[in-house]
């Protein structure tokens, strides 16, 4: 066999080797994460599909469930929203609920989050029969900041064909980067079905984020440097006194235009934040210099957990969020400051 020959089936076989030696050490170190530090998504991955102007969106008529750590539950109906309720004509008044995971409800079934259970609460009467008061649309989309959520608002909106009687917004800390990734269309980068970003790239990446340890992480990972790395870069920007700011101040532009949406629409707006921070206090002064209910629900939770020490406001699992009993507690005060007791005896 001639030199040329010989020296092709050395390269060969080295690169068969490299190669051979690379897909076992991967192999080792998938299985390593999974038996011993295992990572799972927050949500159902398969339930979200490409949009254009959100970048993504909830897959609409979907009942899917898939077992982590938790079961995890998501059910949406035609239009897309988190509701077991197809439609919302035969509702005398209408309730958006927007926000994201913890309006959406991530982390419990999804007939425990708060807008599922604010429904329950509201269209129940004296006797406990459900009758048809408030129709309560969860517009709650997991990763959703601000500018999305109002977007999402703003589209459901006009698909219902009449006005609001009330609008809610739970913000969360992930509102602010949330937004910033969002205005700079890093949004329209995931590997949602259906992205054109990532072309033919997109399948096989969103099959390994989606079912191996590795390219979970690696997609974590970048995730979260991109975060750190834009809410670095905007308190740097909007704080050049060294002042840091709380998320929520940071999403006062958002706040501002969603109560002059609700004015326009000539709706109640109700804002609440996820966790009792500064934020949260920030926002309850903000909801009252700007003649904006505040849902208070941090202290009638405090009250239940002095009661039963040993009960977790948060879930334990990787889900995480808030439990059931804590999106009870801010169903039940939403709907106190939606002045829901009077507004029901009115209309019997």
């Amino acid at each position: 066999m001639d030199a040329p020959k010989k020296s092709l089936r050395l390269r060969l076989k080295r690169a068969a080797l490299f190669f051979t030696s690379v897909f076992v050490t991967l192999l080792v170190v998938e299985i390593a994460l999974r038996l011993f530090i295992p990572s799972y998504n927050f949500t159902i991955p398969w339930s979200y599909e490409y949009d254009e102007e959100l970048g993504y969106r909830l897959k609409p008529a979907a009942h899917l469930f898939h077992t982590t750590d938790f079961q995890q539950e998501t059910r949406t109906n035609r239009a897309g929203t988190e509701n077991f309720q197809e439609g919302f004509d035969d509702y005398p008044q209408l309730v958006l609920a927007v926000g994201d995971s913890y309006t959406q409800g991530v982390g419990v079934p999804a007939d425990a989050s708060y807008p599922f259970q604010l429904d329950l609460f509201l269209n129940r009467d004296a006797e406990g029969y459900y009758v048809k008061r408030f129709g309560v649309v969860n517009l709650g989309v997991s990763g959703f900041g601000g500018e999305e959520s109002l977007l999402t608002l703003r589209r459901h909106a006009a698909l219902l064909r009449r006005p609001p009687r009330f609008i809610l917004y739970l913000c969360c800390d992930n509102d602010m980067a949330d937004d910033l990734l969002f205005l700079r269309g890093v949004r329209k980068r995931k590997f949602t079905k259906g992205d054109p970003y990532w072309g033919r790239l997109a399948t096989p990446a969103r099959w390994l984020t989606d079912h191996s340890q590795i390219g979970l992480k690696a997609k974590r990972l970048m995730s979260e440097r991109a975060r750190a790395r834009a809410v670095k870069e905007a308190a740097a920007q909007t704080s050049p006194d060294g002042r840091e700011i709380s998320a929520a101040e940071f999403e006062s532009s958002i706040l501002e235009r969603l109560s002059a949406y609700a004015k326009g629409q000539g709706a109640t707006l109700v804002v609440s934040w996820s966790d009792a921070n500064r934020s949260y206090y920030w926002l309850k002064y903000w909801a009252a210099r700007n003649g904006v209910a505040f849902a208070d629900w941090a202290p009638r939770a405090a009250s239940v957990q002095a009661a039963m020490p040993a009960l977790p406001l948060d879930n334990t699992h990787s889900g995480g969020h808030h439990r059931a009993w804590t999106n009870r507690v801010i169903a039940e005060e939403f709907a106190r400051q939606m002045g829901a007791s009077e507004t029901m005896k009115s209309e019997r």
